[in-house]
This record gives C-alpha cells, structure tokens and sequence, in this order.
C-alpha cells in the first residue's frame, strides 16, 4: 500500500485519534496535486505533529480524495486510524 508523509498541528491529530475527525483537508495547490497525482486509494497518511524522533503521530487509511473546487480543498476521507505512535490515549497528549 502506498503511503505518504505530512505535518500535522496537536489539534487536529487529537481529533483524529479519537476518532472525531474523519477528513484531513488539504489546499489545492501544485504541490499536494503532484503528491497526489498517480496515488491509488486506499493508501496510508503518516501524520506527525513536529520534526523531532518522538514526535506524536499517527497512521491513517485514506478511503477516498474529494477535490472540492468550491472550497479550494482536497478532502482526504480518513477510514479508520492503522497505528499511533507517542501518544497517550488515556491523557489524550503526547506521551512525556
């Protein structure tokens, strides 16, 4: 399965985990059209919050890419959450 990489703000990463949050939206903009270009679904999102080695993160199953014009985004359709890493699901934070 092919997988792609990206940052992510706390916020956001937070509401995926719990499960809150089903689609990652992303601008339409030549860089994420390249990325996304030749991209089978589903395929996998690595999503890190920050640049150091135990920065939290989590893996996602894309199930679907929208492009809504309307709004200038990419609606990438989350399917279920594959694996969390540095992250404390009882505490909701990133592990210390």
């Amino acid at each position: 399965m092919q997988k792609l990489t990206t940052t992510i703000k706390r916020e956001w990463l937070k509401q995926i985990v719990a499960g809150e949050k089903t689609v990652e939206y992303r601008e339409i903009k030549p860089f994420w059209t390249r990325r996304l270009d030749g991209i089978q679904c589903p395929f996998l999102l690595r999503l890190i919050n920050g640049m150091v080695g135990n920065a939290p993160e989590a893996t996602v199953r894309i199930d679907r890419i929208q492009e809504n014009r309307r709004t200038g985004n990419y609606e990438l359709h989350i399917g279920r959450v594959v694996e969390i890493r540095h992250w404390d699901k009882r505490r909701v934070s990133p592990v210390p």
